[in-house]
């Protein structure tokens, strides 16, 4: 029997970390500068571990391969391919950078790079975020600026977007980017955790030492081209749900919920469940799991007939590995969009 699963959040301290996730989320962070909660993982060293149900206290690699849970063409992607987690900034985190698949390759050995996206959950008035380069920086003028340490010059190079509250962001490889202060997102991303810091304002990390800065490579990942999108991503709406944003890695799509909805599983392919505002259930046959802010539940492939249940109005993020055309595209111009307006408000990029 297939039911939705939960898995014990793994929380990491950060230099920069803070309260939220227990003052305003209620989730039980053990540390006083926690920074990260990570809702679904099937990294080795940061495990998920099941939750809830028959099969509480297994890991979540226990389930790879096993079509009813993860689907049939999750036999083509190893391992798995998604990480969710809650990013709480009681203080700016360093500017960096994530490296595409190839560069990963070249640069670490590994074999996926770092595609993200942020959805906010909580910005500061007058808060913003370092979303890219301003336009015309060239590679040299950045390198200089990120080896001398001088935050004053590279700062004059980033390109800051006001962000508030519901708002949701691509973060492609390539593109420099920093979270700031007071302001806390929802991450999901590909299941890598290579990253590349151009600049920590030269402050200590958690053992008292310099935190590692990474500056070449960040230049051999950076984007220079000035065509990422340097804003966040509107969506288009189509009956309850908005579809933000599809790439080979994952898809996003927004469910705004006042009423119970009615769904079906995807032989193919599981999702996740991220609940962002208010409260929900997943009714299935199975079993039913209830989710509040900063949670996230896998519903396996398998599931058949399911609902999504909320308590008073809720806002909810569906991620999972698209097939394009039927998953994001087929959808929208069922809809009446058309491909321009797809491309215009939406961060699609062709599989």
């Amino acid at each position: 029997m297939v039911y939705p699963l939960l898995f014990k959040p793994i929380f990491k301290e950060m230099v920069w970390g803070g309260q939220k996730m227990k003052l305003q989320l209620g989730l039980d962070a053990p540390y006083e500068k926690t920074g990260e909660a990570w809702s679904v993982s099937c990294r080795p060293k940061e495990m998920g571990i099941v939750a809830n149900g028959p099969l509480e206290g297994e890991r979540l690699s226990f389930f790879l391969g096993k079509d009813d849970w993860l689907g049939t063409a999750a036999s083509q992607i190893s391992p798995f391919p998604l990480l969710v987690k809650i990013i709480d900034a009681a203080d700016d985190l360093s500017i960096q950078v994530h490296p595409d698949d190839l560069a990963a390759q070249r640069l670490e050995g590994q074999k996926y790079g770092k595609a993200e996206m942020w959805h906010v959950m909580d910005a500061p008035e007058g808060g913003r975020l370092v979303l890219g380069l301003k336009d015309g920086v060239r590679k040299s003028e950045f390198t200089e600026a990120a080896l001398s340490q001088s935050f004053d010059g590279l700062s004059g190079l980033l390109n800051y977007i006001p962000v508030k509250k519901g708002d949701t962001l691509f973060i492609p490889p390539g593109m420099i980017h920093a979270i700031t202060k007071g302001v806390m997102v929802a991450e999901i991303q590909q299941s890598s955790d290579i990253t590349y810091r151009v600049s920590d304002y030269g402050r200590l990390g958690l053992d008292g030492k310099p935190r590692e800065l990474h500056v070449e490579k960040a230049a051999q990942c950076a984007d220079f081209s000035g065509k990422q999108r340097k804003s966040a991503v509107p969506g288009l709406c189509a009956g309850q749900m908005t579809y933000l944003l599809s790439n080979r890695h994952f898809a996003v799509i927004s469910l705004s919920l006042s009423q119970e909805a009615h769904f079906v599983s995807d032989p193919e392919k599981f999702f996740l469940f991220t609940c962002i505002d208010g409260e929900f259930s997943i009714i299935s046959e199975g079993m039913s799991v209830s989710l509040t802010p900063g949670m996230t539940a896998l519903a396996p492939a398998g599931l058949g007939s399911f609902s999504l249940r909320p308590a008073g109005r809720c806002e909810i993020l569906k991620s999972f590995v698209p097939t394009a055309l039927a998953d994001f595209i087929e959808p929208l111009q069922k809809a009446g969009f058309s491909m321009e307006e797809i491309q215009e408000k939406t961060a699609y990029e062709p599989h």
